[in-house]
């Protein structure tokens, strides 16, 4: 389901965008901010809010409908298979998945080794950061099976034992907590991938780079606020998420621990993925990082801000 909504100005100088966004949840806590504390209005940019998947984010966005999407894993997917689109942001590169067994024999990643590990979906986040992490130790990943479980299916299929571990976000553990699982391996510290940030069409890119910087800008401010002030972020993803304080506050930590230091990852972590990646979608002619990432605006926008700008309350 897609709809929309506009965070706008009465002003004639605004010039509206559309930005997709799967939630508005702490994740995106750089772009709420951004809209919130009118960092956007300041770039001259009404921006209006897509709530949608990323692959239909994708779609739009290849199709030219959309002028940036927070997508940016989705999209990658999709350049890797030659579509037309370039990340240029990347606000969180750690996974905070941390691989958790529910079986006291299962105490390593080796005895992992041909047992049933629950995803949500093929190629999601947990599911490559798990194939990372398995690379990093040597482990081949076709030893182990992957079995794509729904959501709500996912708690009863580990606490039922039907399942032999499941990579689970610290909000999905402190349930687990008192089941006694057991964490395995804790990928935010182990691996780095392109979780989001935004991408944004190599046509839009090309013609309106100003309107790229003007954008990126904004979603740095708000960032940067966020970052320093965690009670007025709080209240603003809030307005978005309404769940308890202390579950938006668990989701804002974990999502602080792990955000890039200025909004780019090296070349190195990008190759990794894309081997990746590429072997889940069958691709075999892989590209270089330059040719699916361009990081030159947003590291324009932070050398900036750090020499003339800081977050105000």
């Amino acid at each position: 389901m897609v709809f929309f909504y506009c965070f706008c100005a009465a002003t004639v100088f605004a010039e509206e965008i559309t930005v997709s966004y799967a939630t508005l949840t702490a994740a995106y806590m750089d772009h709420i901010v951004a809209m919130e504390k009118g960092y956007a209005l300041e770039e001259g940019l009404n921006v209006k809010v897509m709530r949608a998947g990323g692959g239909t984010a994708t779609q739009t966005l290849l199709s030219g409908q959309l002028h940036f999407s927070s997508s940016a894993g989705t999209a990658l997917s999709a350049a890797l298979r030659g579509g037309l689109v370039k990340i240029v942001y990347t606000n969180m590169s750690r996974p905070t998945y941390r691989l958790v067994s529910n079986k006291p024999e299962i105490k390593t990643l080796q005895d992992l080794v041909g047992k049933k590990i629950a995803i949500n979906t093929f190629g999601d986040t947990g599911h490559l950061a798990t194939l990372l992490l398995f690379k990093k130790y040597g482990l081949d990943p076709k030893s182990f099976l992957f079995i794509a479980v729904r959501n709500e299916a996912r708690f009863p299929a580990f606490v039922s034992g039907s399942v032999d571990a499941a990579p689970l976000s610290p909000r999905d553990i402190a349930q687990v907590g008192p089941l006694k699982g057991h964490i395995l391996a804790d990928t935010t510290k182990e691996v780095q991938l392109v979780w989001n940030g935004v991408a944004v069409s190599t046509k839009l890119l090309a013609e309106n780079p100003l309107l790229v910087e003007r954008f990126l800008r904004a979603v740095a401010k708000g960032r940067e606020f966020a970052r320093l002030y965690k009670e007025p972020t709080l209240a603003m993803i809030a307005k978005h998420t309404p769940s308890p304080l202390d579950v938006l506050s668990l989701d804002y930590d974990t999502v602080l621990g792990s955000m890039t230091e200025a909004g780019w990852v090296t070349d190195d972590v990008l190759r990794d993925e894309i081997v990746t990646r590429g072997e889940l979608i069958k691709v075999t002619k892989l590209p270089e990082p330059g040719q699916l990432f361009d990081y030159r605006i947003i590291k324009k926008v932070y050398s900036e801000l750090k020499k003339s700008w800081k977050p105000k309350p």
